[in-house]
């Protein structure tokens, strides 16, 4: 098993699984190859791996199932916050503008939305980024609960992706 499905079982698995809208995750320039050849592979399987930023030495990228991420940005509350950032409409608008986004020197809180991050931790971060109430894939300010069911969720997810990868499986095989 390489680093690089590793690395996607362990911080992608729930996305790739369509549980969680997207993921997002780095991966070193080395291993731009077989990123490009995991993202034509998983394409066929309707899981897209978009970089959104690469760099000599990294690349950052986004995985996702277009179904679950569209679903994401087209509600009501999400599209309009993300509307306050001069997002436009368009799915794959929204995918460039966020690539856009991240060429900037300040990094765009707002892809909690792209993560499926609640809009209500989303707010409390950016109006209070020390008051959150506990971490976990992100800073929860309402609702603890139901975050940790949440969180609970997507570690069950990746461990059970990461035992079948442990096992002899690769990630193409157990996204058929």
């Amino acid at each position: 098993m390489s680093r690089l499905e590793r690395s996607l079982a362990g911080l992608c698995g729930a996305a790739m699984a369509g549980i969680k809208p997207a993921s997002l995750a780095v991966c070193g320039g080395e291993e731009a190859e077989e990123l490009y050849a995991k993202r034509r592979v998983f394409a066929e399987k309707g899981i897209r791996i978009e970089p959104l930023r690469t760099e000599k030495d990294k690349i950052v990228y986004l995985v996702f199932r277009e179904n679950k991420l569209r679903e994401q940005l087209t509600g009501e509350e999400n599209a309009a916050f993300l509307r306050r950032y001069g997002y436009p409409a368009g799915f794959e608008e929204r995918l460039a503008f966020l690539r856009l986004r991240l060429q900037s020197r300040c990094f765009p809180h707002e892809i909690g939305v792209f993560l499926g991050y609640p809009l209500e931790d989303i707010v409390g971060y950016l109006n209070d980024p020390k008051g959150c109430i506990f971490s976990g894939a992100w800073k929860v300010y309402a609702d603890p609960e139901k975050k940790k069911r949440l969180f609970e969720k997507y570690r069950r997810c990746s461990n059970c992706i990461m035992r079948r990868l442990l096992a002899g499986e690769t990630l193409a095989q157990i996204f058929r």
